[in-house]
């Protein structure tokens, strides 16, 4: 859902720009913060001289990526910066750089399951109707986002994260010849292969999301049934309309 799918339905739009300004100002700098937290762990401090390791959404914000955030459903921050050359470890710089690209995907992982938790306690108290739409309206949206923002950035195709991953698993000479025969494409025709592409994988994609959002919150709704923590009677109403 974009945001011209809500004009019209002005209760709708104000619950988007809600779910927008959370994703923007709370959910994606801690994206940006893992890269730059497990870089300093193996021993890049890059992105701490470059004041990044703050969950202040300001220091990550991306103004495009924020349009395309707030008008689309999906978009991007300012990309933390790493220097591979300051690791501990040199012989496994590029191990390092898949864990550096992998912490951003596992952050939203692990904000998708709180947001699942949250949710979840939520379900366990008698509210109105209304508050029970915009409370899943809101919730349901950050969580699907942040497990979409995880696959997503684990696709192998530059400048996504799992580009990275994918330097790290294959040979050294193959790789180069990657990027070098990527580096001669025009960025606008890039871009466009680019949008292409994600169209094309849109489906899977979609498919991947779902079956990790029905695993995860399957999981947590197990573990809040086992603690004796069931649904209120008026959000069961809710849900099967009785």
């Amino acid at each position: 859902m974009g945001f011209f799918n809500t004009l019209g339905d002005t209760q709708q739009m104000l619950l988007y720009i809600l779910t927008m300004v959370l994703m923007l100002f709370f959910i994606m700098p801690v994206h940006e913060c893992a890269h730059g937290l497990m870089a300093k762990a193996l021993g890049d401090d890059t992105a701490e001289r470059a004041g990044r390791l703050t969950l202040n959404p300001m220091a990550h914000l991306n103004l495009y990526g924020a349009l395309m955030m707030f008008l689309i459903g999906f978009g991007w921050a300012e990309p933390v910066p790493v220097n591979p050359v300051r690791f501990r470890n040199q012989k496994r710089r590029q191990g390092y750089m898949a864990l550096v690209a992998f912490a951003g995907p596992l952050s939203n992982l692990i904000m998708a399951i709180l947001g699942l938790i949250v949710y979840r306690a939520g379900l366990c108290f008698d509210m109105s109707y209304d508050f029970f739409y915009a409370f899943y309206f809101v919730m349901i949206r950050i969580v699907i986002l942040n497990i979409g923002l995880a696959v997503f950035n684990m696709l192998p195709i530059m400048p996504l994260d799992g580009s990275r991953i994918l330097n790290w698993i294959m040979p050294d000479k193959l790789m180069y010849r990657i990027e070098h025969a990527l580096s001669r494409i025009n960025p606008i025709v890039y871009l466009v292969i680019f949008y292409l592409a994600i169209q094309f994988l849109s489906g899977p994609l979609w498919s991947v999301e779902m079956s990790l959002f029905s695993w995860l919150g399957g999981i947590v709704d197990w573990i809040f049934n086992v603690l004796g923590l069931g649904v209120s009677t008026s959000v069961i109403r809710f849900l099967y309309g009785i």
